[in-house]
């Protein structure tokens, strides 16, 4: 017997052949600009380099492993952890403060 996710994949497939293909693309248009990219390697030209350069920077933005998006990551991440320094050094000066509240207010109370 087969179950309704395995039925329904072989029913999309049977009458979307390429509705996969399609959802796939939209998810990842990393193939489309690597497509793109086979086709002009086979022109020639100086406008085939820019063309070429031009791709390769929109893959750069998309790929997340590139060198680009590693690099800013990491700075990212390196102002994460900064800004966490600073909170906790915030935190450790709020509790010296309330505890100062705190005792100013006992002496305020018993008087």
């Amino acid at each position: 017997m087969k179950r309704y996710k395995d039925f329904r994949e072989e029913c999309l497939i049977l009458e979307h052949p390429n509705l996969k293909t399609r959802i796939l693309d939209k998810i990842n248009p990393m193939n489309a600009i690597k497509d793109k990219l086979a086709d002009l390697k086979a022109l020639p030209g100086k406008l085939k380099d820019k063309a070429i350069d031009n791709l390769q920077k929109k893959m750069d933005k998309i790929n997340p492993l590139s060198p680009l998006n590693k690099k800013v990551t990491q700075m990212r991440k390196d102002k994460i952890g900064n800004l966490k320094d600073k909170r906790m050094g915030l935190k450790t000066k709020i509790k010296g403060i309330s505890t100062k509240i705190d005792t100013l207010k006992k002496r305020v109370g018993k008087k």
